[in-house]
């Protein structure tokens, strides 16, 4: 299989500071710039879905903050604090 079918070419534009602050990563690593890129890039989609443990302290989080009380006057946050 060629690999030029598998891939898309893509072209983006970079504010040059990050281009070459991207590109002192990728030599740092031996590696080409598109190849740099690709690979976080890559790496970067396994974290749009969070796992099993950040689920659950998410779930935890909206049941406790059902319980919170929230403020709209600093005095009484304060005071309520000194308690």
């Amino acid at each position: 299989m060629n690999i030029l079918d598998v891939k898309k070419a893509s072209s983006l534009r970079l504010d040059r500071e990050l281009y070459n602050y991207i590109e002192k990563l990728a030599k740092k690593e031996n590696r080409s710039v598109n190849n740099y890129i690709e690979t976080v890039l890559a790496n970067a989609r396994r974290f749009y879905e969070p796992n099993v443990e950040t689920k659950k302290a998410i779930e935890e989080a909206r049941q406790e903050g059902a319980n919170l009380k929230g403020y709209t006057d600093m005095d009484e946050l304060l005071a309520d604090l000194e308690k």
